[in-house]
């Protein structure tokens, strides 16, 4: 890409992901060559990407390109994708701490590679929904 050689790993967990190991996880490059893994040919549906650093056996960081909106701060499955990538290379053992700018996630594997989310809850906003959204259901 671009002269560049990446490697990647790929897995899905409900939606396809692209995990990068980066051990600088620079913004800038995460916000260069984000859009470019996510709109590469080789994902014709494109393609959510983390760029992931190993702190330790339980500890990752990564920083977010989701598919669609960009540079994002915390992700649920993009927590779970690259904690699944780290446990299956081998860098991680079964339980997870996902450090993200937006906070961070523990995720646990199970042998059968079923995956628990455990997290904060922030509320960001409070919205008010118009009766007419319900009028064609």
């Amino acid at each position: 890409m671009d002269g560049t050689e990446i490697i990647i790993n790929s897995v899905s967990v409900g939606n396809p992901h692209c995990v990068v190991l980066d051990e600088s996880l620079d913004i800038e490059r995460v916000k260069t060559l984000g859009p470019k893994l996510e709109n590469h040919s080789m994902f014709p549906n494109r393609i959510n990407v983390q760029f992931m650093r190993i702190i330790d056996q339980h500890n990752i960081q990564i920083e977010i390109w989701e598919r669609g909106a960009g540079y994002t701060l915390a992700s649920g499955s993009s927590s779970s994708a690259a904690a699944v990538m780290a446990y299956k290379l081998g860098y991680c053992d079964s339980g997870i701490n996902v450090h993200m700018p937006g906070g961070i996630i523990e995720i646990n594997i199970s042998q059968d590679f079923d995956i628990t989310m455990t997290g904060g809850v922030t509320k960001v906003a409070d919205g008010e929904l118009s009766e007419e959204i319900f009028v064609n259901l």
